[in-house]
């Protein structure tokens, strides 16, 4: 009787070992990591390696090697069409003396001078879950589902059947695996107090075709007197689009806005801007990223600047309805990302009410948050006399937030203010 080693996965069903005097030893790395650990304890010519998830019920467990495979591992692998070939198997027969002599000098375990794969119909290995996700938050899925050593993720808006037909090889580190240019289709391995997909340290990526569900579109206005005719030229262009209009409370208006999206992210459009033909409104969240919202870049007319003021936002909706008490901002107030992409120009100098709050909005904005040299580049720039109609109420809008602010920097009720649209109205008229 040859000596035998049970692995012992977590999160998965343990089958027992056929073998008397078995020894049980918890996975860690990769399959050669745990053999260089063990193999000065095995005394007999061959030992037996297997995976606890594998029943050897069909495995010829009496099994000897002829003479001319006596330095070869023999390795068997399930060729059954559920089972996710992978020549790269969970059982095996290791010959002692072979592998001591060569464990130091390989980096993987198919490195080994000598393999022998042996096709198994009917090896029977416990099934990995599948289990679809909701786009607005993957990783919610990913830890309310039952643990288990690896799970199937597929986003919901596809057919599961595109997860192909894989299992993982635990011949090298353990990774995490995506399919399509979308990642829809993720194969996770157990991990605990994650954020993102990103923690893993390996990633590995496969194509994969499918079709991915477009976001919808949201175009928010509520007293701009371009809106209507830039709202008719989004619709023109892209019919799925959807408006919101004359909610004065911002906070009110996005959480209107995620309720008439029925997709998980939708885009919202302000009406001042002028979409560049170029913007991709296919663009999709990244499904290993934590929740965030994604933040474009716009051109501001007046002063020149390009950043995500009054840009085109691509909002989670979950994210947006948990938003209850967004501070003087709503999109930086939970997790965000900027795509340094420009999706068009913001004409917000249409009056000159509007042209002094979007200026007196911003900049209340930009002295309160965390002072950088950008920040403080884009505070400069809002101050000077820019270019193009009302560029005086602009610089005019600046000015006032600064003296707001100073006078107001430590209440923060005060500053909340700046982001009522009717409380903007008032202090417009009371000034001018």
């Amino acid at each position: 009787m040859f000596d035998s080693v049970q692995v012992r996965f977590k999160h998965t069903k343990h089958w027992p070992s056929p073998f008397a005097n078995t020894r049980e030893v918890p996975f860690v790395d990769s399959y050669l990591t745990v053999l260089k650990s063990i193999i000065t304890d095995i005394n007999t010519e061959y030992f037996w390696f297997f995976a606890n998830f594998m029943d050897l019920k069909t495995v010829d467990i009496d099994y000897i090697p002829e003479q001319h495979e006596k330095n070869q591992i023999h390795v068997w692998y399930n060729t059954h069409p559920l089972g996710g070939t992978n020549k790269e198997g969970n059982v095996f027969l290791i010959p002692t003396k072979a592998f001591k002599n060569q464990c130091n000098d390989i980096q993987f375990l198919r490195d080994f001078k000598d393999i022998n794969y042996h096709e198994h119909p009917n090896l029977f290995q416990n099934w990995i879950p599948k289990t679809a996700f909701k786009l607005k938050d993957p990783y919610k899925t990913y830890y309310e589902s039952e643990p288990n050593y690896y799970k199937w993720l597929h986003n919901k808006d596809i057919d599961k059947k595109n997860i192909p037909n894989f299992f993982p090889s635990f011949w090298e580190d353990v990774k995490l695996y995506t399919w399509g240019k979308t990642n829809d289709v993720i194969l996770v391995p157990h991990k605990d107090n994650i954020k993102q997909f990103y923690d893993f340290d390996r990633i590995v990526h496969y194509d994969l075709d499918y079709s991915s569900k477009l976001m919808d579109i949201v175009f928010l206005s509520y007293d701009e007197p371009n809106a209507d005719e830039n709202w008719e030229k989004l619709k023109a262009k892209h019919p799925r689009a959807k408006r919101v209009h004359g909610v004065p409370a911002r906070t009110l208006a996005y959480v209107t806005a995620a309720l008439k999206s029925e997709t998980d992210y939708f885009f919202a459009v302000f009406p001042t801007i002028e979409i560049d033909d170029s913007f991709d409104f296919t663009f999709q969240p990244d499904r290993l990223k934590e929740p965030c919202h994604y933040i474009f870049h716009c051109k501001n007319p007046v002063n020149g600047l390009e950043y995500g003021h009054r840009a085109v936002i691509l909002y989670n909706k979950q994210l947006c309805l948990d938003t209850k008490k967004p501070g003087l901002d709503f999109t930086l107030s939970q997790a965000h990302t900027v795509v340094p992409t420009l999706c068009g120009t913001s004409h917000f100098n249409v009056s000159p009410e509007i042209s002094w709050r979007v200026a007196f909005r911003e900049v209340i904005k930009l002295c309160a948050m965390k002072q950088t040299v950008e920040s403080r580049y884009r505070l400069k720039k809002w101050c000077e006399l820019g270019k193009g109609p009302y560029a005086e109420l602009v610089q005019r809008g600046a000015l006032d937030a600064i003296d707001y602010y100073e006078k107001n920097k430590h209440d923060q009720d005060a500053l909340s203010l700046s982001y009522e649209l009717d409380w903007l109205k008032q202090k417009f008229n009371s000034i001018s």
